[in-house]
C-alpha cells in the first residue's frame, strides 16, 4: 500500500482538503504573499529588503511557523480527538497494520497545514530570484524544514497517545515551549560544536550565497555576529545542514517504530520501548553527545563574551554526567512498573523465581550508566590534551559511584511505585526532592562539600573530586561508594516485600492453567 492510498489519509482528504476550504486558504495565502510583497517593492531596497533577503526571510517564517506549530497541534489532537468521539477503537481494529495506521496519522491529520504551506512556495521562488539564493541552499533548506516539522510532528502524536480530556491546552503549551526551546542554541552549548536542532534553521540557511562553513563561533541564531553552519564531529568540520539532515532521520527512525509499537493497543499497555530499546535510545543520546562534545579548543576570541571556560579532562566528564542526570532518571521512569504491570509481569512468568523483579529496574540502569560511563572515558582518553589533570582511578571511581547512586534513587521509586496508595510514584518524586533539598542546605551550611563521607547522602562531593582528593582519602571515598550501594540493596528487600504481595497464589496459578487446558 502506498503512501496516497492510505486510507487513513484518504479519510482525512475528503475531510480537510475540500474544494472551497482549499480555494478560501488559496486566496487568503496569496493576499499575505502580495501585500507583504507590496511592501518590500515599495521601500528603498525593493524585494530584496534587509541584506537581500527580507521577503524571502519573511514567507520562510511564515511557512515553518504554519509547519511546525500548526503540525505538530493538528497532531496532538490526532489520536485524543479520536478517543473523546469512540472512534479510536475502530481504528485499531482495522486491517491497517500498525505502520500503516501510524504513517495515516502522521501524514493525514496535518494535510491542511501542508496545503497551506505549499500555498506560500510561489512567494517563496520569487524572494530566492531577488535574494539571488542558490537553487540547491533553497532546496536543502525546504528539505531541513519539511523534515524537522515531521519530526516535530511525530513527537506530538507520541504525546497524544497519553492525553486525556481536558488535557489538550496543556499539551499545546508544553509541546509550543518545546518549540521555542529548540529555537535556541544547543543544550549545553558552548561546550557543544553543534548548531541548533530547530527546522527553523532552514531560514538562516536559504539566506546564505555559498556552502561555506564560516568560522565556527558564534552561531547563525546570534543575528550580531557572522553566520556559521560549521560543526565539529570528532574534531572534524561538517555543514549543519548536513549533520542536522542525518540527526531528523535517525529521530524519526526511533519515533515511528514507537508510535507503531502502541497505536494498536490498548491504553492500558502503552510502552513506547522495551528496556533494550530504550537502552538504545540513552546510546543514541550520549552518541551525539560524545561526537559533538569539545574535548578541547583552543583559546578564541569570544570565549569570555559567550561564557567558555576552559576545563580538565576530569572537568569534561563531570559535564559529560550532569548531563546524563536527566536522561538516566527519564530512561528509569520509562522503565518503572506501576502495581499493575507488576502483576501481568508476575502472571507470566507463573509465580516463579522473582529475583530479577525486586531488582527491578537497576539491571539496566547499572549497565547503561557503565557502558557509558567506559565510553565517556575511553573517548576522553582520546581526545584529552595530556598536560592537563587526569586520572583514570578517580574517572572509574566517578562512573561506578554514579551508576550506584542512579540505581538507588530509581529503586527507591520502583518500590514506591509498587506500594498502595493514590499517585505512589508522584509522592516518591515528591519525597525524593525534599530529601535532595534539605540534604543539599544542610551540606552547604557546614560546609561539607568535599567531605568523602557526604557522598553517602548526597552526589555533590564527586563534582568536587579530583586526584588530590582522591589520594588523601581513597578509603574513605569507597567507604562512601559501598553505602550507598547498601542503601540500594535495603530498597531491593523492601521491593521485594511489596512484589510478593502481589504474586499469584497458586490457587490462581492453578485455575488459570486449568482453563487454558479446558479452552484448548
Amino acid at each position: 500500500m502506498s503512501l496516497f492510498t492510505n486510507p487513513e489519509i484518504v479519510r482525512n482528504a475528503r475531510i480537510q482538503l475540500r474544494p472551497k476550504r482549499m480555494v478560501s486558504a488559496a486566496a487568503l495565502c496569496a493576499a499575505i504573499s502580495l501585500a507583504i510583497g507590496y511592501a518590500y517593492a515599495k521601500s528603498a531596497d525593493g524585494l530584496a529588503g534587509v541584506n537581500g533577503t527580507g521577503f524571502l526571510h519573511i514567507i520562510l517564517i511564515i511557512q515553518a511557523v504554519v509547519l511546525v506549530i500548526g503540525g505538530g497541534i493538528a497532531c496532538l489532537h490526532a489520536i485524543q480527538r479520536e478517543k473523546d468521539q469512540n472512534t479510536f477503537d475502530f481504528q485499531r481494529l482495522t486491517r491497517l497494520s500498525p505502520l500503516e495506521l501510524t504513517l495515516g496519522k502522521l501524514f493525514g491529520a496535518p494535510l491542511m497545514v501542508f496545503f497551506v504551506f505549499l500555498c506560500f512556495v510561489p512567494a517563496a521562488i520569487v524572494g530566492a530570484i531577488y535574494a539571488r539564493t542558490p537553487a540547491t541552499i533553497l532546496l536543502a533548506a525546504y528539505v531541513l524544514l519539511v523534515l524537522g516539522a515531521i519530526v516535530y510532528d511525530a513527537f506530538a502524536l507520541t504525546i497524544s497517545f497519553f492525553l486525556r480530556r481536558g488535557a489538550v491546552t496543556w499539551a499545546i503549551l508544553f509541546f509550543l515551549a518545546i518549540v521555542a526551546a529548540g529555537s535556541g542554541s544547543a543544550p549545553f552549548s558552548p561546550y557543544l560544536a553543534l548548531g541548533s536542532g530547530s527546522p527553523f534553521v532552514a531560514i538562516s540557511l536559504a539566506q546564505q550565497n555559498s556552502w561555506d562553513l564560516g568560522q565556527g563561533f558564534p552561531r547563525f541564531h546570534m543575528d550580531s555576529f557572522p553566520v556559521s553552519f560549521r560543526d565539529l564531529f570528532f574534531g572534524v568540520p561538517v555543514h549543519h545542514a548536513l549533520v542536522l539532515f542525518i540527526l531528523y532521520v535517525t529521530v524519526l527512525a526511533w519515533l515511528i517504530p514507537a508510535i507503531a509499537r502502541n497505536i494498536k493497543r490498548d491504553p492500558d499497555n502503552y510502552e513506547l520501548y522495551t528496556p533494550s530499546q530504550a537502552l538504545g535510545f540513552l546510546c543514541y543520546l550520549n552518541f551525539i553527545l560524545f561526537a559533538f562534545f569539545q574535548w578541547y579548543r583552543p583559546p578564541q576570541p569570544l570565549d569570555a563574551l559567550v561564557g567558555f571556560q576552559p576545563f580538565t579532562p576530569l572537568h569534561v566528564q563531570l559535564t559529560l554526567l550532569e548531563a546524563n542526570i536527566p536522561l538516566f532518571f527519564v530512561f528509569g521512569f520509562v522503565l518503572l512498573r506501576n502495581r499493575n504491570r507488576m502483576r501481568r509481569r508476575l502472571h507470566s512468568i507463573e509465580a516463579g523465581p522473582i529475583a530479577l523483579e525486586s531488582i527491578w529496574p537497576a539491571p539496566y540502569i547499572f549497565l547503561g550508566a557503565i557502558l557509558v560511563g567506559a565510553a565517556m572515558i575511553f573517548v576522553i582518553q582520546w581526545k584529552r590534551d595530556p598536560p592537563l589533570e587526569w586520572s583514570q582511578t578517580v574517572a572509574i571511581f566517578r562512573v561506578i559511584y554514579f551508576a550506584a547512586w542512579i540505581s538507588c534513587d530509581l529503586l527507591f521509586l520502583q518500590w514506591m511505585n509498587l506500594r498502595r496508595g493514590r499517585h505512589p510514584l508522584p509522592l516518591g518524586v515528591l519525597y525524593l526532592i525534599v530529601y535532595y533539598v534539605c540534604a543539599g542546605l544542610v551540606v552547604g551550611a557546614l560546609h561539607l562539600a568535599q567531605n568523602p563521607f557526604t557522598a553517602i547522602f548526597l552526589p555533590t562531593p564527586l563534582w568536587e573530586l579530583n586526584t588530590a582528593l582522591w589520594s588523601a582519602k581513597p578509603v574513605e571515598w569507597i567507604v562512601a561508594l559501598l553505602a550507598v550501594i547498601a542503601a540500594a540493596i535495603v530498597f531491593v528487600f523492601l521491593q521485594r516485600q511489596q512484589i510478593q504481595e502481589l504474586q499469584p497464589r497458586p490457587s490462581a496459578v492453578t485455575a488459570d492453567a486449568h482453563a487454558s487446558g479446558v479452552a484448548s
